[in-house]
């Protein structure tokens, strides 16, 4: 018999699969909920492609399920504000001088083309740190969206401070709408 905690779990986890669009459902996750893998079932369900379906809300209830499960629940909560603000990714290349830049929980300034200097968080996806003259594919997350929205796929910006470096942006995808 299952407790408690492990069913609100599986209810959580049922909402947020509910919520997959049709056409990128996988049958593993519904076969996986039905065998209470919980764990996996997070992780199928936070990988999912596509980045217009997906709502803040999606992504908050997967945040709660890996609060309840007592695992690391930055990468849902980050994609919750991706799905609000719209998801930014960039082509990262630090200087050969730079400082290593920790993968989460940076908060650099970035010069967005004529000396406009923002601050954006970012999330390097593929290695816990970057090293000098590495490269990597990121996100960012603007402290102020309308001040970036004037950039587009393929254009440079350069990040300062003591691991300085140029991103590329490959990617810009606008908020989901409810």
């Amino acid at each position: 018999m299952l407790g408690r905690h492990d069913r609100e779990i599986g209810e959580l986890l049922r909402f947020a699969a509910r919520m997959v669009p049709a056409e990128v459902q996988s049958e593993d996750v519904l076969d996986h909920l039905d065998h209470e893998e919980w764990e996996l079932v997070l992780e199928l369900l936070g990988e999912f492609g596509g980045n217009t379906w997906q709502t803040p809300r999606y992504w908050a209830l997967l945040a709660e399920a890996a609060v309840q499960m007592e695992a690391d629940e930055a990468w849902f909560q980050w994609r919750c504000v991706e799905s609000i603000q719209g998801l930014l990714r960039v082509e990262l290349v630090l200087s050969r001088d730079a400082e290593p830049l920790q993968a989460r929980g940076e908060r650099p300034t970035w010069d967005l083309t004529g000396n406009d200097r923002r601050v954006a968080a970012l999330w390097i996806e593929s290695k816990p740190v970057l090293g000098p003259g590495e490269r990597a594919t990121a996100r960012l997350r603007p402290f102020v969206p309308p001040a970036w929205v004037h950039l587009f796929k393929g254009d440079v910006i350069a990040l300062e401070g003591s691991s300085p470096g140029t991103a590329r942006i490959i990617e810009k995808v606008p908020p989901s709408r409810p």
